[in-house]
């Protein structure tokens, strides 16, 4: 069976996490020795630039908690909300390059704000440096209940036949949900009217209330939605299927290609920190995410442990990742500002 996790990585990640994983593996038990002191019985600081109660806050505590457990100190979760994650991201970038701040960045603070933005005060390549990623969050394609279509292709097919007529929410402009959507428009040239809100819960619904049409969501969510009846789920926005709705085909069992839609969540340290902190840090969150313990809390959250990196494979995933969301972006024209 496939590692759930791998499957819905993008393609050029997935060939090398199953290329790296047994070296990174070997992270968490060799320790360089400029690292042995670190942290000294120092807290530790995880910035993390979301509300308190979503589920990027509630799997990072997860991390929190079991990586002060590795570490032999405490990490305290601070979060820094605000202008679309930029707040925090901003605070982190700026903090002391010891080890003592770390920060968690997802595809939304390093992928998408650099190009729905015109200007930001931190470079999110430059300003940090990739120390692991944890948790995968995939999204899925969801319509109103009586929506008349009862699979992607004939979603398809509907936006095809009545160009510019279906409407999609999302929970903002320039949002992950919005991006999603934008991934399958421009694979099929579909002419859909985007509907913003202001968050996730009152563009649901809007969906349910039957005043659009469309939507993309996480799965967890999708699932917990669709149970009742309250809305339909189409199809994973992800190469293969997930845990979360697992009769729920995938985009590569449809005979879709390019579209990949997963925020993923992983820990970043300021720039120039210490390599062998670096290190350190990155061999306790291999540790932590390999353990059944671990994974077992992350998916009850509806989210899966992120397959194994190095910290410099890291770095070229975010990389990579930038340049993916940001096509998707410039195509369909996005912008917050300017």
């Amino acid at each position: 069976m496939r590692n759930a996790a791998l499957c819905v990585l993008p393609r050029a990640a997935r060939a090398f996490v199953r290329s790296v994983g047994i070296l990174a593996v070997a992270l968490g038990v060799t320790t360089p020795a400029q690292a042995q002191d670190y942290p000294a019985g120092r807290p530790i600081k995880l910035v993390v630039p979301w509300p308190v109660g979503g589920v990027t806050d509630a799997a990072s505590r997860i991390l929190a908690t079991r990586l002060g457990e590795q570490l032999g100190t405490t990490i305290i979760v601070e979060n820094r909300s605000g202008a679309n994650g930029r707040v925090g991201t901003d605070y982190a970038a700026s903090a002391p390059a010891d080890g003592y701040t770390l920060f968690v960045a997802s595809a939304e603070t390093h992928a998408i704000n650099p190009h729905v933005y015109s200007t930001l005060s931190y470079d999110p390549i430059k300003a940090f440096t990739g120390v692991a990623p944890f948790a995968l969050n995939p999204f899925a394609l969801v319509s109103r209940a009586d929506l008349k279509a009862g699979t992607l292709q004939e979603v398809i097919a509907l936006a095809k036949a009545r160009p510019g007529e279906l409407t999609f929410a999302s929970w903002g402009v320039g949002s992950t949900s919005q991006i999603g959507m934008e991934m399958l428009k421009g694979q099929y040239q579909l002419q859909m009217l985007h509907v913003p809100f202001q968050g996730e819960a009152p563009a649901v619904n809007a969906l349910m209330a039957g005043q659009v049409d469309l939507m993309v969501l996480p799965a967890a969510r999708a699932k917990a939605l669709s149970a009742d009846g309250k809305i339909k789920v189409y199809s994973m926005m992800t190469h293969d299927r997930f845990f979360v709705l697992p009769d729920t085909p995938g985009m590569d069992e449809l005979g879709i290609k390019g579209i990949n839609v997963v925020n993923w969540f992983a820990v970043v340290a300021p720039a120039n920190t210490p390599e062998p902190i670096v290190q350190r840090v990155a061999g306790a969150i291999n540790s932590i995410i390999q353990s059944p313990d671990a994974i077992a809390n992350f998916r009850a959250l509806g989210v899966d442990v992120h397959p194994v990196m190095s910290p410099g494979d890291l770095q070229h995933f975010i990389e990579s990742e930038t340049q993916r969301w940001g096509d998707v972006i410039s195509n369909a024209n996005i912008k917050l500002d300017g």
